[in-house]
């Protein structure tokens, strides 16, 4: 079933604390690392909490209670198992249950990709935000999971690009149009999500009232080598992902 997440909840949560998803072992969680400020006496929420990992990271930086949300039921009662000192919430992230101007951060890993419409949910993120509040997230990155995977001498190969020269033209991945992905992951199923370029999110997030304060795209830390050095090659020269910190300004203009 695609983003079946409640029938792979359990064993996502062993993989993600074993260190068995490279992606977020060693690209995406030291990039959204470098760039947590501190959260001490924050009110924090973090969307698309899956099982709850992230609230570990979140208390490094002194987050004493976090609120997660996540669509998926068995991973919130995961999470609430795993982490009682926390919150956690079934919610659409496109219509959140909080008030207005209830949270200083908001915290989401590889979670808005799954909406078809970034821009509602940038908006739904601004709203729940305090006047001057923080948005950090990450997301996909085209490079990687907007290519075309191509069979070269028998070896697979992930190409993004066109030839030149040729009629009729050939063309490999999709970086400009915001479109549907599909990716099987082994014992994971399949997952849909949404891929489109940064300056697209740019955008929207401009025109949800943020302003962007940093921007990563990401590379496969040192450490890596000694896990796959073919991992390491790959992601330390072609992104995986981005990160985005945004602002809410301290004034909302009507």
């Amino acid at each position: 079933m695609v983003n079946d997440y409640d029938k792979f909840a359990a064993q996502i949560q062993n993989d993600l604390l074993t260190g068995q998803k490279p992606p977020h072992r060693f690209v995406e969680k030291p990039a959204m690392k470098s760039l947590l400020p501190s959260l001490s006496n924050k009110k924090v929420l973090l969307i698309g909490c899956g099982t709850g990992e992230e609230v570990l990271l979140l208390e490094e930086f002194g987050a004493a209670n976090t609120t997660g949300t996540d669509l998926s039921k068995e991973s919130i009662r995961l999470a609430s198992e795993a982490y009682p000192n926390h919150t956690f919430i079934a919610a659409d992230m496109h219509e959140l249950p909080f008030d207005d101007a209830t949270f200083d951060f908001v915290y989401s890993s590889l979670a808005i990709h799954y909406s078809a419409e970034p821009a509602r949910v940038y908006k739904e993120i601004s709203r729940v935000l305090k006047p001057n509040g923080t948005l950090q997230f990450s997301i996909v990155h085209p490079v990687r999971w907007a290519s075309s995977r191509e069979i070269i001498n028998g070896v697979p190969t992930k190409l993004m690009g066109y030839t030149e020269g040729d009629e009729p033209i050939r063309l490999y991945g999709n970086y400009s149009e915001f479109h549907q992905v599909s990716e099987v992951l082994s014992g994971n199923g399949e997952l849909q999500f949404w891929v489109g370029p940064p300056s697209m999110h740019f955008g929207l997030l401009r025109e949800a009232g943020f302003t962007v304060t940093d921007f990563i795209e990401t590379k496969a830390v040192p450490e890596t080598r000694e896990f796959n050095r073919n991992y390491y090659e790959r992601f330390s020269h072609f992104p995986q992902f981005v990160v985005f910190v945004a602002k809410k300004p301290e004034l909302q203009l009507n």
